[in-house]
């Protein structure tokens, strides 16, 4: 029997029943490609002006890579190779937005409801903050969320290491899910 909602504490009352049937998980991801060839470099989903593209056997974004990561890590549902393996020439060249949503509709699928992405982006260059209206804009869209539930930040490693060197980029980021309990 559904109950009706109508005034505040009707709404209070069905969030508190609801509260009780799911379980908040945390997941992490990281991703790291190397600089290769002429481009088009791919971040959040949208292409990005810049001298090199990412080595990788799909389109090597690492930005939407960490979030699959961390959405099939915090429904324990495995991670992004063994879904999508290097190894399966279907996925050469493949959007990385088609990992991400198919992620996404697994977590569903199983009764999760997706709360809040954060990614940080680890790079010398490109300076991501001219486009991170444009990626939190395109990952809200794949994954069907408001934009306010993603986060893109960014920073260096002060010239140290591979990212430093302008050797490639790297991305790690944390999903906040909530699954129906099962027990």
């Amino acid at each position: 029997m559904l109950d009706k909602l109508t005034t505040p504490s009707d709404f209070e009352r069905a969030e508190a029943a609801l509260a009780g049937r799911f379980v908040s998980r945390t997941g992490l991801g990281f991703d790291v490609h190397a600089f290769a060839g002429t481009g088009p470099l791919m971040l959040g989903g949208i292409e990005i002006a810049h001298d090199c593209g990412l080595a990788g056997h799909s389109d090597a974004d690492v930005v939407l890579h960490a979030i699959t990561d961390a959405l099939l890590g915090a429904a324990a549902l495995g991670d992004i190779g063994e879904h999508f393996p290097p190894s399966d020439p279907q996925w050469k060249g493949a959007a990385s937005a088609i990992f991400l949503a198919q992620a996404a509709r697994s977590i569903r699928e199983s009764g999760g409801i997706i709360d809040f992405l954060d990614c940080t982006v680890i790079a010398e260059a490109p300076k991501v903050g001219p486009h991170r209206a444009a990626m939190r804009t395109k990952i809200a869209e794949i994954l069907a969320l408001a934009e306010d539930q993603i986060s893109i930040k960014a920073t260096t490693t002060e010239r140290l290491g591979f990212t430093g060197r302008g050797e490639g980029i790297a991305a790690q980021a944390v999903a906040t899910i909530r699954m129906e309990r099962t027990a």
